[in-house]
């Protein structure tokens, strides 16, 4: 399949987002990457009155109203959120998050706002949270690109990788096939670890037919050291060689804190409380051979977690690896969750108790946290969507505080 026409599309109209195969990459000596935004929707799943959007129904809303408007490719996750209701109680709720790559340009930010009334109205839905990200983020679709800064002193930066395993001719990447490229020429140049997303992807051809592409995302936190940054660009050399693939979408994410422990100063406490998000990786081996248990690790999220931060959160399922110092690859079955919440010294005190209780019960070294500090949050509740004319103001200039209402959905 051929994605030329759709980077014709994006270069000529300025009208970007990302499909996960996104192979409509052509090959450009180290240029420049593309310096978008990236959007994420959350989107519950639960209907008042017990019901549920099923995923058949949800494909066909992504279908015939995401994509449309999105043509040049999206990203879907699995998700589940939770939250703590004023009377204690937990309300658990599966959830798709729909990640795009977008031109921060106001007929982008129309087009957010149909998707989040259309959703509303059809599901009868009291919210979809949206969260933009407007860090030093660079996009790139192919090698050669320059992707990172480069800092005299190098600091952790945040890069995905996104790999469709689409073939042309009808063929797939299996996942054996992934496992063994991750094996051998990512985790060899990146053996502290990285961490694997099953995912999917789709896209609308210049025919108007779309193309769905089961596809992983592989998320690496690495210094900003030119060294990593020809590491990346081999990886995306060798995909594409190795499965046929035109390109590979690389988003860094050259602004945000990494700590893999306790202690680190990782929030600033504005004076004036500020919304952020805040990642948390959970390995679930267990020293000695043994695992969290799913069950167990939701007893934790139930316990632990949701009653310090009631307001709501969400749980991604993910696979870590890593290589020891004899070479050997380790495996480890792990979550992550994501929190937006304020930049509070409390809320800090509570992310910290959480891991420090996480280490404890089950044995850990460590537990990765990430924490992005600029990032742009809209949570529409039941009162009535914006009208276009109105819609460009209203996302770019307002960050609500959802510390409450963010019980209504759980994401």
């Amino acid at each position: 399949m051929s994605k030329k026409n759709i980077f014709n599309k994006f270069t000529t109209a300025l009208a970007t987002s990302t499909a996960l195969s996104l192979a409509f990459m052509v090959d450009l000596p180290k240029a420049k990457a593309f310096s978008l935004i990236q959007e994420d929707l959350f989107f519950g799943r639960n209907i008042a009155g017990g019901q549920e959007v099923s995923q058949r129904e949800f494909q066909a809303f992504v279908d015939g109203v995401i994509t449309p408007r999105f043509p040049s490719g999206l990203t879907i996750f699995d998700a589940n959120g939770q939250f703590q209701d004023s009377t204690g109680k937990l309300i658990e709720e599966p959830a798709k998050v729909v990640t795009l790559f977008r031109e921060d340009i106001p007929t982008n930010e129309v087009s957010i706002s149909e998707i989040v009334r259309a959703y509303r109205k059809q599901f009868n839905q009291e919210s979809v949270l949206q969260v933009a990200n407007f860090d030093e983020l660079a996009v790139s679709f192919g090698s050669g690109e320059d992707l990172f800064n480069n800092s005299s002193v190098p600091k952790f930066i945040q890069t995905d990788l996104f790999f469709g395993r689409n073939i042309p001719g009808d063929g797939e990447v299996s996942q054996s096939e992934f496992q063994a490229f991750v094996d051998s020429v990512i985790t060899p140049r990146f053996p502290s670890g990285l961490t694997i997303f099953d995912v999917n992807g789709q896209f609308q051809d210049s025919t108007g037919t779309i193309i769905e592409e089961p596809s992983k995302v592989v998320t690496l936190l690495l210094e900003d050291a030119l060294s990593n940054e020809t590491s990346v660009n081999k990886i995306v050399t060798a995909y594409r060689q190795q499965f046929n693939q035109e390109s590979v979408l690389v988003a860094a994410n050259q602004d945000v804190k990494v700590s893999f422990g306790l202690g680190d100063d990782l929030i600033d406490n504005s004076p004036v409380p500020e919304l952020i998000q805040a990642d948390l990786f959970f390995g679930r081996n267990i020293p000695g051979g043994q695992e969290v248990s799913e069950s167990e690790f939701q007893t934790f999220v139930n316990s632990v977690i949701t009653p310090r931060f009631p307001s709501g959160l969400t749980i991604f399922d993910a696979n870590g690896q890593f290589q020891d110092s004899t070479g050997i690859i380790i495996e480890e079955p792990s979550k992550v969750i994501s929190f937006i919440f304020e930049d509070t010294l409390d809320n800090e005190t509570s992310i910290n108790q959480i891991i420090e209780a996480y280490l404890q019960q089950f044995s850990q070294e460590s537990v990765l946290t990430v924490v992005d500090e600029d990032i742009r949050v809209r949570f529409v509740e039941s009162q009535p969507v914006p009208e276009p004319s109105s819609v460009t103001g209203a996302l770019l200039f307002s960050t609500l505080i959802i510390a409450c209402r963010l019980k209504k959905k759980g994401l």
